[in-house]
């Protein structure tokens, strides 16, 4: 498998050259500090592959409701598991064994302008709970966050800032953690950007990504990157796959 996911990454790389190209909503991993525009959708689905036959699907929806605001579904942490003569689908709704899985999870996201085309901050929650067919299973996952982003130039930016999270969502003990989320975007060409995020901690989301984009139109990209288990060496290597959707142009509005 490593040297699976290494393969596809030199693949992605190897291809890139220097220009500009167009930002994206989201990073892998965590938020990009994009807001969607007024009245218009954007969706994200994410396919995190650690075997052949062993994946996790992510899906996100997002709404712009204006002034700065964005809201939106998740429904994530779906493990999906192919060849073995069992369940393609699998959940986790036992306290005693967090995180628990799937979860459908409700967002909402406001940016603040600290300085005109430089200087964003980011204020969010996700909140929802995990699916189960026994209502007294359900229990509440969730994570905000405060993120700064700095776009030093039209070719990308930085984005970091701390979150608080829970069990539910991230595993434990303890049943809420606090660390920092950072990431990465350089545009390149018209087509091609570089991407990274990363997830301090010592939980099941303490992950590493490092990647690349492809616009393949004004309104599609994909995206592959390296799932690195870091900081949390405990955790699984892996490659993710990405689609994102624009319900409008972004070559356009850029």
């Amino acid at each position: 498998m490593k040297k699976l996911y290494l393969l596809l990454s030199i693949l992605v790389l190897a291809n890139l050259s220097i220009n500009r190209s167009q930002a994206q909503q989201n990073l892998f991993n965590i938020p990009s500090g994009d807001i969607t525009p007024k009245n218009k959708f954007f969706y994200q689905h994410q396919i995190n592959f650690y075997q052949v036959n062993e994946l996790e699907s992510k899906s996100h929806v997002v709404y712009g409701i204006g002034k700065g605001w964005d809201m939106g579904v998740n429904f994530v942490d779906l493990p999906l598991s192919f060849g073995r003569g069992g369940q393609i689908v699998s959940m986790n709704d036992n306290s005693n064994r967090k995180p628990l899985y799937p979860l459908l999870m409700f967002t909402l996201q406001k940016q603040v302008v600290l300085k005109e085309e430089r200087l964003f901050l980011n204020v969010g929650t996700q909140i929802g709970p995990n699916l189960s067919n026994e209502l007294a299973n359900k229990k509440i996952a969730m994570m905000n966050y405060a993120l700064v982003r700095w776009q030093p130039s039209k070719k990308g930016y930085l984005i970091a800032g701390p979150y608080h999270t829970n069990n539910v969502f991230v595993g434990g003990p303890p049943t809420d953690h606090f660390g920092i989320m950072f990431g990465y975007e350089y545009k390149l060409n018209d087509k091609w950007l570089l991407m990274g995020d990363f997830i301090s901690g010592d939980h099941k989301k303490s992950q590493t990504v490092i990647g690349a984009g492809y616009n393949v139109s004004g309104k599609l990209q994909l995206f592959l990157g390296s799932l690195l288990a870091f900081p949390n060496h405990r955790l699984d290597n892996g490659v993710v796959v990405e689609i994102n959707w624009y319900g409008w142009n972004f070559k356009e509005a850029h």
